[in-house]
C-alpha cells in the first residue's frame, strides 16, 4: 500500500507485473481483507493495483493462499518454525507460530502434525509454553493449538468466548498474532 502511494505521488506509471506483485503482498498481509490491521487504503490500493494487473482479487487472493500453503512435503518441523516468533513479558517467555490457509482439511492434517511436535519443543529455547495457531482464512478464525504447564489457563484468560477442541480452542475471529493475540496475552499474565 505504501509503495502504491509513493507510485502515485511520484506519478509513475505502474507495469502489470509490479501492480501484480503488490497486489498479491497487501492480500497477502491482510489475509485477503480479513485481518483487523486491514485498512481501507489497503482494499483501495489493492482493487487499483488488480485493475492495472488484469486479475481479479477475490479470485486470485484464493488461488495465492491456496498454492501458498500447500505443504505437503514439508516437515512438523519445517510448519512449526515458518513463522514462529518468541515473546518475553515480564517473567514469562512463550512461542507463537501460526500457518493461514484457504483449507480446512489441510489445517486438520498439520494439526495431527504439529500436536505431538509441540510437547517437544515447549521448554526448547527457553520457552514455558507454545501456541500455534491453525488460521481458517475462509471463515476468520483460528484454532489454538498450546503446550506447556499453564498455557490452557493463559488461553481461557485471554479469551473467554474460546471453545474447547480435541488439543486446542477454536476463536472466531482470532487472524492477527500481532494486533489481537499478543495483547490480549499480556493482559491475561497481568492479571488486567
Amino acid at each position: 500500500t505504501i509503495i502504491y502511494s509513493i507510485y502515485k505521488e511520484k506519478g509513475f506509471e505502474i507495469p502489470p507485473q509490479i501492480a501484480g506483485l503488490l497486489c498479491s503482498a497487501i492480500l497477502s498481509d491482510t489475509l485477503m481483507f480479513r485481518s483487523p490491521t486491514c485498512t481501507l487504503l489497503d482494499r483501495a490500493a489493492a482493487e487499483a493495483l488488480s485493475a492495472i494487473a488484469g486479475i481479479d482479487c477475490q479470485s486470485f487472493g484464493i488461488e495465492m493462499f491456496t498454492a501458498g500453503s500447500n505443504l505437503k512435503d514439508k516437515t512438523p518441523e519445517e510448519i512449526f518454525y515458518q513463522d514462529y516468533k518468541k515473546f518475553t513479558f515480564g517473567s514469562s517467555s512463550f512461542g507463537v507460530g501460526q500457518i493461514s490457509s484457504m483449507n480446512e482439511g489441510e489445517l486438520s492434517n498439520i494439526k495431527e502434525m504439529l500436536l505431538p511436535l509441540m510437547e517437544h519443543e515447549c521448554g526448547k529455547n527457553k520457552v514455558s509454553m507454545v501456541f500455534f495457531l491453525l488460521t481458517d482464512i475462509k471463515h476468520s478464525s483460528s484454532e489454538m493449538l498450546y503446550a506447556g504447564e499453564h498455557a490452557r489457563e493463559m488461553i481461557m484468560n485471554a479469551f473467554p468466548g474460546a471453545v474447547p477442541t480435541d488439543g486446542g480452542f477454536k476463536i472466531d475471529g482470532l487472524l492477527s498474532r500481532k494486533k489481537q493475540l499478543i495483547p490480549a496475552f499480556m493482559d491475561a499474565i497481568q492479571g488486567v
